[in-house]
């Protein structure tokens, strides 16, 4: 449990470090701070796990560009400062996917198996990180906001799900908490 918590109050810190590395175009901030989480969850994980973990961690960065890739394509939020390539997720948003993949096996476990609450949790905290991140000036959101808070929520409730179902749904192991034991 006290696994759990901590790895909740580091995502926190990331989640922070991340989006005002992306607000002040630093994005190395974000890059370190996604990696001492990453990497204390590896060493949490053990041996025996860490390949698994990695998979993971993969798998949900994947996810995670190509839905921001398309949400800045769609328009859904825009970036405060011109990068090269406009309409690729950046490098701050990218780490802040691999730490999220953290989670999975730590403070959000509890989602395994449980493919409606993640779809409705994905639906209403996910828009609200996208407004945590404007508020902060990472990102902007266009001025009709409704279709913003509506896009995010539809593909948080599709990709929340996919990304449970990617840690715990593929496996026949019942160990759900890998790397989350003490």
């Amino acid at each position: 449990m006290v696994r759990k918590i901590l790895n909740s109050a580091m995502l926190d810190v990331c989640w922070i470090a991340c989006v005002l590395g992306g607000a002040r175009g630093q994005p190395g901030t974000a890059v370190v701070a996604a990696g001492a989480v990453i990497g204390v969850h590896l060493w949490w994980s053990g041996v025996n796990h860490r390949a698994g973990e990695l998979r993971l961690l993969l798998s949900v960065t994947l996810v995670g560009f190509c839905m921001d890739s398309v949400n800045l394509w769609m328009g859904v939020f825009s970036l405060i400062d011109a990068p090269r390539f406009p309409y690729l997720c950046p490098l701050w948003l990218v780490a802040l996917w691999a730490a999220f993949g953290t989670s999975l096996h730590a403070s959000l476990s509890w989602l395994a198996g449980r493919y409606g609450l993640a779809a409705l949790l994905g639906a209403v905290v996910g828009p609200l990180s996208y407004l945590g991140g404007a508020k902060l000036g990472a990102v902007t959101l266009p001025p009709n906001r409704t279709f913003s808070i509506a896009a995010l929520a539809v593909g948080w409730a599709v990709v929340m799900p996919l990304l449970v179902w990617l840690a715990h749904g593929r496996k026949r192991n019942p160990v759900s908490d890998v790397g989350c034991r003490g």
